[in-house]
């Protein structure tokens, strides 16, 4: 690189400022939930120090020329070249003149020597190589060019150079070069490849590495350096193992050539000359390795140099059983002896106009032949074989896929019958010219895989080879199919890091219209939508995504996925969209009040004995009453924390020991019935500081009444997280303070299985905010909605408007059409019954910030259609925030409680019940009480509606309970009189029952605090039979009813449903 062409501005490189992650802005803006909701602190992620990839440097820009202070921005800089005359660097705020940059580097110098260091600069530059100037421009001036020649030793040093600018133009470069001369550090198998100007090897050479000597550049040039089409000389060279005896070289050049073996020239041609052929042999060469030189030079016209050797072929190796056997061959006829053999595991190459890597077997005019066994089962065989140029597969003698001729790449197929036993597979391929590939393999019949898994997951296989051959070494059901292996493999089986292959089968219900099928791997991969292939991608490959979007009838279709993994590193990763359909819709359930509907209040004549802050109704009936500190900081600093477990039937209260303060946790039921509980308040607020949140998690034992505490979040704290359960039993959450009192944006995952929160790195991270409490509803293909109502918040990026999150790819999809989405704090969010219908409605919400009243509007969202958008629903009676829906067992939704804003005199008491099927409101008695902040509404097993908590900004908490009677306590209800205890997916289960019952239904218990309850569901069972003997059919997808108890009612043909039979489901 010259003086002038540092000066020269390179227009044709893209300037390239520092790679960065697109995340939403963490906006960590809290309310404090005490008396007044007042002002809020912005509390920002801070940054990361810079850190450069190796090559790269570490720059530092300061403003004003004396490189002092703090770094307006520190970024990665690939190079050192860079002309700023219009425009500053782009970085910190800085403009076009008085700035200052230091870059550093460490450098690795490959060998001792004599190096050039060049740089330009207007103004001034420096240059310290290992804390010793080398160059000093440090003055201001015109581009003006410096050059040192510093002696390196070997090994890694250290670089800095720094650079003000005072005025005028803006120029810097700096570069390096020079050194001793030396061959290039190559891989086994390839040569070092020395370049030289002129044609008598001698200067300074461009080292490359090459896997042949193979060129014929015409009239072209090499495209090494500088080197023009003439007038240049090459030097190879390269080791190689041999066994005893002759070895034959053959060379061919445009114009001189030589070839040595060791230090004895086979092939001495140097001399200006067209196209001949050359021979030589040196008969009695010793077993080992030995150096092959060859020199070449080209004066004019044409320039051609190729060179291949063959020696003593070696004794043909022993293959392990699912291996190939591979034998190559001088030639495309197969002919002769081998001049290789070697084990592979599969056949599977992409030499492209490279060479095999094998002693005597060149880039074109070679052919192969790899032979093995494998047993087989009764049935069919398809064979794959994909080549450029001829190929040829044989069943024993039985020649399957005859493609013998020269030819592109091209792909074949062939499925055979196969007898029970072991057989012989050989292929057969050679190659003429220009790319070579040939992959050829084999499946066998599908099996159906692992029969219990669900909808959701996938059945997998791990075969103990690359081909998916034999019987599966391990059996299991997964999900997500997503896998880093690395180079650990999969850990089941036995199997390794490498050579193994997989299969997974998943039946999932489609929605009509196109699936996009996605599949990304680390080797080979190929998927199947039913019988058709839709991805065929089975070949060695570094990660690479492929996609395919194909149509899809409604109805239940079977994904096939497999995969082999190779050598290195082993990823494999599979979706598709549009599974996960809910299916058909139930038939609408029978009769419905006609008369004397509106059902009734009581308040009870005892009170809570808690801040009833947090509700979950247990599976034994019992409720969980939760309080913490109960928006008490006096109790919080005295360490007053308070749990009850409150009997709806006797009125009893039993306390529960709490430790930490679990105000403003998050909880739900777990598949197994117990509650987990996660985060709380680990601080109130000061005057300069919001709520602290708690990374603490408890699960509370129903049966033994107490809280066990299982570990801490790795996110850190959660000051009003949601807890979201998912079709696998695991649990999302999100959300709230962390323990600085800052956002917090991590994606926790429950794992279920092993009763552990999952590690960061194990969960996709989006970084995203979605506030407090915020409303998410598990979708029916696993995805998560969120509604957009929330606690607090308004207006703060991630809590306006609403969302659906990809759990699997990590992303997250805008959804339009939510109204008045700065009015939706403390909104009520339902799943309407059923859960099938996937219809989600928002109801009320006001803002805590402004004092305008609430919003009355409620909309509705069809989650079941491609592009899911909010549609408006019907008003509720009056605007107000607190709302509490509440699914009843009668397929209506009753929505109660509520104000305008948080003080008593705006308590709005109002009622109303929503018809699904008819998308209306009927107005209702309201709650005598006042439910405003802090309460919550749910259903009680016997079919009612019980009301707790109020904790307006005067600072007091009303204790009372209220409860509310539905039209159908007053009937003659059903029964269910017998029914199984454990209810599984696809399963069909028998009821006895009072009979003439029309409707069966699972409802999720509630557990709710702040208007949330993101878990309540009502799923439909479809029914059949009559009479006291009726079956009910479960859903086959976990996402429609995940994992846990629920309490099961039936309704007969007057629409009057039964007290709820606990059930458990998974």
């Amino acid at each position: 690189m010259s003086a002038a062409d540092l000066r020269r501005p390179k227009r044709d490189r893209a300037r390239r400022g520092p790679a960065r992650q697109r995340r939403r802005i963490l906006v960590a803006v809290l309310v404090f939930a005490l008396i007044d909701l007042g002002a809020l602190l912005l509390v920002a992620p801070s940054a990361n120090a810079i850190t450069c990839p190796a090559g790269q440097w570490a720059a530092d820009y300061y403003e004003g020329t004396s490189l002092t202070g703090t770094p307006a921005g520190s970024r990665c800089d690939s190079e050192i070249y860079f002309t700023w005359t219009d425009q500053g660097p782009g970085i910190g705020g800085l403009g076009t003149e008085n700035f200052s940059v230091r870059w550093t580097q460490t450098v690795t110098f490959p060998a001792e020597g004599t190096y050039t260091f060049t740089g330009v600069a207007d103004d001034g530059i420096r240059v310290i190589l290992d804390g010793t100037t080398v160059i000093n421009g440090w003055v201001d001036q015109g581009p003006t060019a410096y050059t040192a020649e510093p002696h390196i030793t070997a090994g890694q040093h250290q670089v800095v150079v720094e650079y003000y600018q005072h005025g005028a133009g803006s120029v810097v470069a700096f570069d390096w070069s020079g050194g001793p001369p030396s061959t290039a550090s190559c891989e086994p198998g390839q040569w070092s490849a020395a370049y030289y100007a002129g044609r008598t090897l001698s200067g300074t050479p461009t080292l490359q590495c090459e896997t042949a000597v193979n060129h014929d550049w015409g009239a072209g040039a090499p495209g090494v350096g500088t080197l023009g089409a003439d007038n240049f000389s090459v030097r190879w060279i390269r080791t190689d193992t041999f066994e005893a005896g002759p070895v034959t070289f053959t060379a061919t050049a445009d114009d001189g050539i030589r070839v040595w073996l060791d230090s004895t020239l086979v092939i001495d041609e140097w001399r200006d000359q067209g196209t001949p052929t050359f021979t030589g042999t040196v008969s009695a060469v010793t077993a080992g390795e030995h150096t092959i030189k060859v020199e070449y030079y080209e004066a004019g016209g044409g320039a051609v140099a190729r060179v291949s050797y063959a020696g003593a072929p070696p004794p043909a190796p022993v293959c392990q059983a699912t291996q190939w056997s591979a034998s190559y061959f001088a030639g495309i006829a197969l002919a002769g002896n081998a001049v290789a053999q070697r084990c592979e595991d599969a056949v599977d190459h992409d030499w492209g106009e490279g060479t095999p890597g094998l002693p005597g077997v060149g880039a074109d005019n070679f052919s192969a032949r790899w032979t093995r066994t494998d047993t087989f089962q009764a049935g069919q065989v398809t064979f794959n074989a994909t080549s450029d140029d001829g190929i040829r597969v044989y069943l024993d003698n039985t020649l399957v896929i005859d493609e013998w001729r020269d030819q592109g790449p091209e792909p074949y197929s062939k499925t055979v019958d196969v007898t029970a036993g072991t057989h012989t597979i050989k292929v057969e391929y050679y190659e003429k010219g220009g790319g070579a590939l040939v992959r050829a393999g084999y499946t066998t019949t599908v099996e159906t895989g692992v029969s219990t898994c669900t909808s959701i997951e996938w059945s997998a296989a791990y075969f103990n080879n690359r081909t998916l051959a034999g019987a599966p070494v391990a059996e299991r059901c997964e999900a997500p199919l997503s896998y880093d292996f690395g180079e650990t493999g999969p850990g089941v089986g036995g199997i390794g890091g490498y050579n193994f292959s997989a299969r997974w089968l998943r039946t999932d219900r489609f929605r009509g219209g196109t699936t996009t099928i996605s599949a990304t791997a680390d080797d080979g991969v190929r998927v199947w939508l039913d019988n058709t292939k839709v991805i065929d991608e089975w070949r060695a490959q570094g990660p690479t995504t492929f996609t395919a979007t194909v149509p899809v009838t409604e109805g239940v279709h079977t994904v096939r996925v497999e995969y082999y993994q190779g050598d290195g590193g082993g990823l494999v990763r599979a979706s598709y969209t549009g599974g996960g359909a809910p299916g058909p819709l139930p038939v609408p359930p029978p009769g419905g009040c006609t008369s004397n509907c509106q059902g009734s209040w009581t308040v009870l004549p005892y009170e809570a004995p808690v801040r009833s802050i947090h509700a979950t109704v247990l599976r034994t009936g019992n409720v969980l009453l939760v309080a913490g500190s109960g928006n008490n900081q006096q109790n919080f600093e005295n360490g007053v924390l308070t749990s009850k477990v409150w009997n709806p039937n006797t009125g009893a209260f039993a306390d529960v020991p709490t430790a930490d303060d679990l105000f403003c946790v998050g909880h739900t039921q777990l598949s197994d019935g117990r509650i987990l509980l996660a985060g709380g308040t680990k601080a109130y607020p000061t005057p300069t500081e919001n709520y602290h949140g708690l990374d603490v998690t408890y699960i509370f034992d129903p049966i033994a009444g107490t809280y066990e505490i299982v570990g801490d979040m790795p996110g850190g704290g959660h000051w009003y997280p949601s807890l979201v359960n998912l079709g696998n039993g695991d649990v999302f959450a999100t959300g709230g303070l962390n323990e600085t009192g800052s956002g917090n944006v991590s994606v926790e995952m429950w794992d279920d299985s092993a009763q552990r929160w999952k590690q960061l790195n194990e969960v996709q991270q989006t970084y995203s905010y979605w506030g407090l409490y915020p409303n998410m509803i598990l979708m029916s293909d696993g995805r998560l909605f969120y509604a957009g109502t929330h606690t607090f918040g308004n207006a703060l990026p991630g809590t306006s408007g609403s969302e659906i999150y990809d759990l699997d790819a990590g992303t997250i999809t805008e959804v339009a059409g939510l109204r008045d989405i700065d009015f939706r704090d403390q909104g009520g969010t339902v799943l309407l019954p059923p859960a099938q219908a996937q219809k989600v409605m928002t109801l009320g919400g006001g803002n805590s910030y402004s004092p305008l009243d609430p919003t009355a509007k409620t909309d509705i969202i069809d989650l079941s259609t491609p592009d899911p958008s909010w549609t408006a629903g019907p008003d509720l009676a009056a605007g107000k925030m607190y709302v509490s829906p509440v699914i009843l067992p009668d397929g209506k939704v009753f929505e109660t409680g509520g104000a305008r804003h948080n003080y008593n005199e705006y308590a709005v008491h109002e009622a109303s019940m929503y018809d699904p099927a008819t998308n209306t409101f009927t107005p209702m008695p309201a709650d005598p009480l006042n439910r405003m902040y802090h309460s919550s509404a749910f259903l009680l097993p016997d079919g009612r509606v019980a009301a707790i908590g109020n904790n307006p900004s005067d600072g007091s908490f009303d204790l009372g309970i209220s409860v509310y009677s539905p039209w159908y306590m007053n009937r003659a209800r059903p029964t269910v009189s017998d029914a199984p205890a454990q209810f599984d997916y696809g399963g069909s289960y028998n009821l006895t029952v009072s009979g003439g019952i029309g409707r069966a239904t699972l409802i999720r218990p509630s557990s709710v605090t702040h208007s949330s309850d993101p878990n309540q569901r009502s799923v439909d069972l479809p029914i059949t039979g009559t009479g006291t003997s009726i079956s009910v059919e479960m859903p086959t997808n976990p996402n429609l009813v995940p994992p846990g108890y629920y309490m099961l009612f039936v309704q007969d043909s007057s629409g009057v449903p039964s007290v709820a039979r606990w059930v458990h489901v998974g």
